[in-house]
């Protein structure tokens, strides 16, 4: 019997996980930014009783254990894999992915599409390439920047009101921005975070040639009124690389509710 929680083990550190429902088909999920496993298992209600559904913390959110200064490396996304189809006797599974979540299934499809049927992500980061997400967590003087802003924040506050002031970020960056200066609880935790998914960037062309090798259904929620991830990066990504299908919700960033989860789950079960 598949455990309701637990842990998978990455090198020295352990993401944990619960489950629901007791389908022969599994979907592997992950949530967003800032909050944890249990989002996602209402959804099980909805796949009946074809689907187990396993939801995994990621680092540093619900009750994962990871250190301050550890990567999730692209290739953890096998030992989750591994311990997935293991722990329930599959071969493949379905992915569903939540805003940041959103980017490790892309990622992980992308490099083990051979254990992949089917990938939904909703209000999904990562269709893009981020190139001030990719200077701040991965070149010297962007970090130090990013640390330096985030102890320190008032230093440069004046910075970010002429970058606003010049359009050199948008609104939804800049509210971003402003959010996770509040408070010094809420700094650490985004110091910690983006970090430690720094290097889950997908290489799109190789997505697109194992999308397709594969067959991999892919399907992409987005809601129309979303600030944080705009419906046109969806409509970008599908256009560019030729792959997926995109689906327009009546929400904001926050696509994963009583109203959505019929639909979600009707492209999970094909039906």
């Amino acid at each position: 019997m598949i455990p309701r929680e637990g842990y998978i083990a990455i090198r020295s550190e352990r993401l944990h996980f619960v489950s629901a429902g007791s389908g022969s088909k599994v979907l592997l999920a992950f949530h967003g930014y800032g909050n944890d496993a249990a989002m996602l298992l209402p959804l099980a209600t909805h796949l009946g009783d074809e689907f187990t559904l396993i939801c995994v913390n990621l680092p540093h959110h619900g009750s994962s254990y990871w250190s301050a200064n550890a990567y999730l490396e692209p290739s953890d996304l096998y030992l989750i894999l591994k311990h997935v189809k293991e722990l329930t006797g599959v071969s493949q599974v379905s992915l569903l992915g939540y805003s940041m979540g959103g980017r490790v299934c892309l990622k992980m499809a992308e490099l083990y599409p051979e254990s992949i049927n089917k990938v939904v992500l909703l209000a999904s980061d990562g269709l893009s390439f981020n190139t001030f997400y990719y200077f701040l967590t991965r070149t010297t003087p962007g970090k130090y920047l990013f640390n330096s802003f985030l102890n320190r924040p008032k230093r440069y506050m004046h910075l970010i009101e002429l970058a606003r002031k010049q359009n050199w970020i948008d609104a939804s960056r800049y509210k971003f921005a402003m959010q996770y200066l509040k408070e010094e609880a809420d700094r650490q935790f985004l110091l910690r975070v983006w970090p430690s998914m720094a290097y889950l960037i997908p290489d799109y062309e190789k997505l697109k040639k194992a999308v397709e090798q594969y067959g991999i259904e892919l399907h992409l929620f987005m809601g129309i009124y979303d600030k944080v991830i705009p419906v046109s990066m969806g409509k970008q990504f599908v256009e560019n690389h030729s792959i997926g299908k995109l689906h327009i919700v009546e929400k904001g960033h926050r696509v994963l509710d009583e109203e959505t989860m019929p639909q979600i789950a009707k492209c999970l079960k094909g039906a």
